[in-house]
């Protein structure tokens, strides 16, 4: 395929020579199979749709355009723009987005696909974060995403994700310089001397928009009189206006007509609300201006303003009466829902049928889940509504949605009016969650009690203070307090007929709090009535429930039930309301299998958990994403790996700092210490931990306990060793976890350092007898490797040795454990025995992602299952598969199985 070149100078375009280069490169990656995102970045009129333009012109033929473009009047519509893509949405934006990224996919067929998507300040919240998800995802693909916005408008974490510039550019227009307002005259036919360049610059101020408007009004004389002021206003819009005024009544009608309605008309709709009978001529007429632009090939030859400037130019001039007039033109010309926007913009007084009508429509967004659309319209109609307390109930109503969809900052806006509401619990509920927002528990706890006092009450302050208690639920729980938490939730729970998210968010809190005063399997015991088992039958609207469910299990050691809850809930998660935990429920399977022993897998779920949460404030799984790539890179001795995770992970623990960041990363820096062989670091790392038991968080894992032991036992401190032994079986009896195969097997690992080998060996035979597969890998082929060595060393039992090192060998070795491997395969070597080392596990001249790719299509899945695990297009991971393929020398997945488990 062909490098991409600049296009030959389209009329108008000049200059901008380095950011076509920046961009171009990026053009190249695309070509060459690398995903790229360049965000153009540019004050109104800084030419970054003629930029967007000139490069998508240059594109190579194999590239396939998909465009759209934000209007500020569908801002309030969820899934506006990707609706221009063919995308419905749904549930979740982060669904929405991974939706779109097949499309792509499908759309290039395999080849590269350029994405332009315009004026990203004005998209609507949604379309914003589901294109963050492309975003994530488009290094994966052969997709170059082309975005546009205003400077400072960076929204939902825009900002932070250009922080990395890996796979992004950030091209920012400033104004053009002199030599460039030279040249833009210049394609145009016009050689002005340098003086009248000079003054055409600093009038217009480099603002290409300007430049070109004033070059079209002006004639060559007055562009180059030799002295004095240019000969019309300084203001973009009083040029535009004066160059519209010129044109022919019907011209000027229709633009009008245009600017009222916004966005892109069909020309016989513009023409019915400009009330002008013949379109047609009236467009020509506009469409010499360069103001406006159509789409002759569509049906309906649609037309719009070629730039917000120009229609807030001319709708801003229009005349009170004349806008109104139009507005209610357009609102008997377009469909209902684009109707109610005008009948409002029309209005000019009370009017309580429009005001029921917007009633009704925000009820109906709000059951479709558009709840800022609904918020809208409720406010729209508190402005034309006559009855003061309805006016009222309608701004609570709107700000409570509007928190409901996290639009915090909007909801905030009408915090005024609703302290000026009358005293009712929808006012508490709103003022409650407007504190919460605002970190202010204190307050916010007050306002949901007062809330909650009208449980089982009329309609619809039953609803209301059911949203109440599960508001306090959260509260109680995030800060510990588990017996409230509980409370709270059993009392939501009894009112019974409760929609499907807050019945659900009611038994997060029951099994959070139960968690927090009794532990993780108490919690367990608590959801088994409202999960069934197997995690497979488990429906789609649980998800989430089934995410905690797993959460829990893995506080409780329940290891094999976890992984199956998780791997569930992420296949029903993926396209649904609980898309957005899906980071939390990867991140959580990587440290299960970690435990379990499949660490290729593990590997694969944590590097696709960071994706996920790729340029956003989510340092908590950060931290513990970080921590288990620590562990598993240094369990396998891959220390320089292992060590930058470390620093990722302790910085990531420092900004969140949560005790389960903290702790996490403690738990991660002792892993990598035990694998160096380094009882005294691992020591110095947790002892911190179990200074006062009593402050260990009933919902946590001990799973790091027996390791602190074992390395205090290795570092002679036994009698320390022994009182951890007793402290550490009263944590697990009371948290209901079943650890007595790592306890037992700490007395015998204690009774063989106090020279007790009988005693020992008894205590091994126990702590084996007792072990299941929820136990960590690492203990268990410890407890066999430990045991080995006691044999060994008694003399007498070399067969019984052999096999208990077998066993600690195959377990390693089946993880890669390689600093753990290399000494059991030395212990071995003393007895004579020696067994051919296993190949690399994950080929070193693999990328990350080509040995994630490896990995799932080695465990038999197909390219269609390994792209759903990705969240990524099938054709990306045929592409990857190739380069597998070419780079193993192998040609097919059998083989591909032999490489990567051999």
């Amino acid at each position: 395929m062909r490098r991409w070149e600049l296009p030959a100078s389209d009329e108008w375009f000049v200059g901008r020579v380095a950011e076509l280069a920046a961009i171009g490169a990026c053009v190249d990656a695309v070509s060459g199979g690398a995903g790229r995102v360049v965000w153009v970045e540019g004050d109104p009129g800084s030419g970054k749709t003629a930029l967007v333009n000139h490069v998508v012109a240059g594109l190579p033929a194999a590239f396939v355009v998909r465009r759209s473009a934000a209007d500020e009047s569908a801002a309030d519509q969820p899934f506006a723009v990707l609706q221009q893509f063919g995308i419905e949405g749904g549930e979740s934006p982060q669904a929405a987005g991974l939706d779109l990224v097949g499309l792509l996919s499908e759309a290039g067929g395999g080849g590269p696909v350029a994405v332009v998507v315009e004026d990203l300040h004005w998209a609507d919240r949604e379309s914003r974060q589901a294109l963050l998800a492309v975003v994530r995802r488009v290094g994966e693909e052969r997709v170059l995403l082309l975005v546009t916005s205003r400077p400072g408008a960076a929204p939902d974490g825009w900002e932070r994700l250009f922080s990395d510039p890996s796979g992004r550019s950030r091209v920012v227009l400033g104004s053009l310089g002199r030599d460039d307002v030279d040249e833009m005259a210049r394609v145009v036919g016009l050689a002005l001397p340098a003086r009248a360049v000079e003054r055409l610059h600093e009038h217009s101020g480099g603002l290409a928009l300007y430049v070109r408007t004033l070059l079209t009004e002006l004639s060559f004389s007055q562009l180059a009189a030799p002295g004095g002021d240019l000969p019309v206003p300084r203001s973009l819009a009083s040029t535009i206006l004066a160059r519209l005024a010129g044109l022919p009544p019907d011209a000027r009608q229709l633009a009008a007509a245009l600017s009222v309605v916004g966005g892109v008309l069909p020309l016989p709709v513009a023409g019915r609300i400009a009330r002008v009978d013949h379109p047609a001529g009236a467009l020509e007429a506009l469409l010499e201006t360069g103001f406006v632009t159509w789409r002759p090939g569509e049906a309906s030859t649609p037309a719009g303003f070629t730039h917000p400037l120009y229609r807030a130019a001319l709708y801003a001039d229009l005349a009170p009466t004349r806008r109104r007039e139009l507005h209610r033109a357009a609102a008997e010309s377009l469909d209902a829902a684009a109707a109610l926007r005008h009948r409002v913009a029309a209005a000019d007084g009370i009017d309580d049928d429009l005001a029921r009508d917007l009633d009704e429509s925000a009820a109906e967004r709000a059951g479709r889940g558009a709840r800022s659309v609904a918020a809208t319209y409720l406010l729209w109609a508190s402005s034309v509504g006559s009855d003061p307390q309805l006016n009222e109930r309608r701004v609570l109503r709107a700000a409570r949605l509007l928190l409901e969809d996290g639009q915090t900052a909007r909801a905030a806006e009408l915090r005024e009016r609703v302290e000026g509401c009358g005293e009712r619990p929808l006012r508490s509920l709103v003022l409650g969650q407007l504190a919460w927002e605002e970190a202010a528990s204190t307050p916010a706890e007050s306002w949901f009690i007062a809330a909650s006092e009208s449980a089982g009450g009329p309609e619809p302050d039953g609803e209301v203070a059911a949203a109440a208690l599960g508001h306090l639920g959260t509260l109680y729980y995030t800060q510990g307090r588990g017996r409230e938490a509980v409370d709270a939730a059993t009392r939501l729970l009894a009112l019974g007929n409760l929609p499907g998210e807050l019945e659900r968010n009611g038994w997060i809190a029951l099994a959070a709090g139960t968690a927090a005063d009794h532990g993780a399997a108490a919690a367990l015991d608590r959801l088994a009535s409202r999960l069934p088992q197997p995690a497979e039958s488990v429906r789609a609207a649980d998800a989430d429930l089934l995410i905690v469910r797993g959460t829990l299990g893995f506080y409780a050691g329940r290891t094999t039930a976890a992984i199956a809850d998780l791997r569930a809930a992420i296949r029903l998660a993926r396209h649904g309301a609980a898309a957005a935990q899906l980071p939390r429920a990867h991140m959580q399977l990587a440290q299960l299998l970690l435990y379990s022993g499949e660490w290729d897998e593990a590997l694969v779920h944590a590097r696709t958990a960071l994706s996920l949460v790729s340029g956003e404030r989510r340092v908590w799984i950060d931290a513990q994403v970080h921590a288990a790539l620590a562990r598993l890179f240094g369990g396998r001795g891959e220390w320089q790996r292992s060590d930058e995770h470390l620093t990722a992970a302790a910085a990531a623990a420092a900004e969140a700092g949560t005790i389960e960041a903290v702790v996490t990363t403690r738990v991660a820096q002792a892993a990598v210490a035990r694998a160096r062989n380094d009882p005294g670091q691992v020591v110095k790392v947790l002892a911190p931990l179990v200074a006062n038991t009593r402050l260990i968080p009933m919902a946590t894992s001990l799973a790091w306990w027996p390791g602190l032991i074992e390395a205090m036992i290795d570092g002679g401190e036994l009698a320390r060793a022994a009182e951890q032994i007793e402290l550490l079986d009263t944590a697990a009896r009371q948290r209901g976890l079943n650890m007595q195969a790592r306890i037992e097997g700490a007395r015998a690992h204690l009774e063989a350092a106090r020279g007790r080998p009988q005693l020992a060996g008894s205590s091994y035979d126990r702590a084996i007898a007792l072990l299941t597969a929820d136990d960590p890998l690492l203990d268990r082929a410890g407890l066999h490797h430990r045991f080995g060595q006691l044999l060994a060393a008694r003399g007498g039992s070399r067969r019984q040795a052999i096999d208990q090192l077998r066993v600690a060998r195959d377990l390693f070795a089946g993880a890669g454990a390689e600093p753990f491997l290399s000494q059991v395969e030395a212990d071995l070597a003393s007895h004579g025995i020696t067994a051919g080392r296993r190949g690399s596990r994950s080929p070193l001249e693999l990328t990350d992602r080509e040995r994630d790719v490896a990995v799932l299509v080695a465990k038999g899945m197909t390219s269609r299952e390994v792209a759903a695990e990705l969240y990524v297009s099938q054709k990306a991971v045929d592409y990857h598969l190739g380069h597998i393929f070419a780079k193993l020398g192998i040609t097919s997945r059998r083989e591909l199985r032999g490489r990567v488990f051999n």
